[in-house]
C-alpha cells in the first residue's frame, strides 16, 4: 500500500499527508493519483487544506492546488502550513470565522489577492485565500485572512479602537490599525537568532497570529490553546 501521499477529513477540510523523502516531480505524480482515486468519495465542497510531513514552498502549494483543482471538485479556500496543531487550528480557525460571517456584516473575498491588487472596504473584511507581497487590504473594521498575509494592510480606517488583523500565517510588509504603524523590534543577530531559535522549538514560526491596539501601540500576539479564546469574540467585533 502506497502511504507516500494521505488524504485525511475532517469535518472542515482535508489534511494532506506527505512523504518527505521523494523527489517533489515523483510526488506530484502520486498526489495526482491519489486525488483521481479520491474524487468521488471527496465530492464538491468548500474546504480548508493544510500539508503535514513535509514543508512545501509556494510554487509547490500551488502546483498542489493545481492538481487538486483539474482531478475534483473540491474548491480550496485556503491553506494552512504545517505545525503540531494542524487539526485544531483548522477546526477552530473555520469555525469562528464561519460564525462571524453569519451576521453578513463583513465584506467577504474568496481567491488570491494578487501582487498589484487592492482590496478596498468600508467593512471589515474576510479574504478566503493569500494576501501575496505587493497586494494590498484597507478596511475601515477589522480585517481576518484565512491563509498567508504577505501584503499590505490597513484596518480600523473609521477609527475603529477595537479593529483586528488576523492571519493563519502573519508576514505582512506594512501592517497599520488606525493611524499607528506597526515597528518591528529591531533585534542584533545573536537576539533574532535566540527568537528564530525558540520559534522553531514552539513550533511558532508558520503560527496564526492577530494584532490588535494596546496603550497606543500595535500588540502582535500568536494564536495558542489558551489564546484562541479571544476568536470568540471575532463575531461582536465584526457586527
Amino acid at each position: 500500500m502506497d502511504t507516500s501521499v494521505v488524504i485525511k477529513g475532517y469535518k472542515n477540510g482535508i489534511i494532506l499527508q506527505l512523504n518527505n523523502e521523494l523527489p517533489f516531480a515523483e510526488l506530484r505524480k502520486r498526489i495526482r493519483a491519489k486525488f483521481q482515486d479520491s474524487a468521488k468519495f471527496l465530492g464538491a465542497a468548500k474546504m480548508a487544506l493544510t500539508f503535514d510531513g513535509r514543508i512545501l514552498s509556494n510554487e509547490e502549494q500551488k502546483d498542489v492546488l493545481r492538481i487538486i483543482s483539474e482531478t475534483t471538485e473540491l474548491e480550496v479556500i485556503c491553506v494552512f502550513d504545517n505545525n503540531q496543531d494542524n487539526e485544531a487550528l483548522l477546526k477552530m480557525s473555520l469555525d469562528n470565522m464561519i460564525s462571524c460571517l453569519s451576521n453578513q456584516t463583513a465584506q467577504i473575498f474568496s481567491g488570491v489577492v494578487q501582487r498589484g491588487r487592492k482590496l478596498e472596504s468600508g467593512s471589515s473584511i474576510v479574504v478566503y485565500g493569500n494576501v501575496e507581497e505587493g497586494a494590498s487590504v484597507i478596511s475601515g473594521g477589522s480585517v481576518v485572512v484565512l491563509g498567508t498575509l504577505a501584503g499590505k494592510v490597513i484596518a480600523g480606517r473609521n477609527n475603529t479602537a477595537d479593529a483586528f488583523v488576523f492571519a493563519s500565517r502573519f508576514t505582512p510588509v506594512h501592517l497599520q490599525i488606525g493611524d499607528v504603524i506597526y515597528e518591528e523590534e529591531e533585534l542584533t543577530k545573536k537576539e533574532l537568532k535566540k527568537k528564530l531559535k525558540f520559534e522553531k522549538k514552539e513550533h511558532l514560526e508558520n503560527a496564526s497570529k492577530i494584532a490588535r491596539l494596546e496603550n497606543g501601540s500595535v500588540l502582535i500576539e500568536t494564536i495558542q490553546d489558551d489564546t484562541f479564546a479571544m476568536a470568540s469574540e471575532l463575531s461582536e467585533v465584526l457586527s
